[in-house]
Order: C-alpha cells, then structure tokens, then sequence
C-alpha cells in the first residue's frame, strides 16, 4: 500500500490519498509537478 501525502503549508491537516501500487502513488504525485497554487511544502509517496 502506497499513500501520497500533499504536506500543507497552511496548517490545516495533510491530505493523504492511498494506492494499491507505486505506480499509481508517483502518478498522482506526477499531476502537481508543476503545481503552482503555493499551498504545500512538499508532497510525499511513502510506502505503508
């Protein structure tokens, strides 16, 4: 189980979105490569 984390700078909680595979995580977290709404610190792909 695979889980990105988009890391809020604003305080409010992190947002965390679980995939079965890592492939499915780094694609998700691919979408905001080039995010640039300035509201997180930084998104992580983190194995469970």
């Amino acid at each position: 189980m695979w889980v990105v984390r988009f890391i809020r700078k604003d305080g409010k909680p992190d947002e965390e979105y679980f995939y079965p595979t890592f492939s499915d995580a780094e694609y998700h977290r691919r979408l905001f490569e080039n995010d640039s709404s300035d509201l997180y610190e930084r998104i992580e792909v983190v194995e469970l």
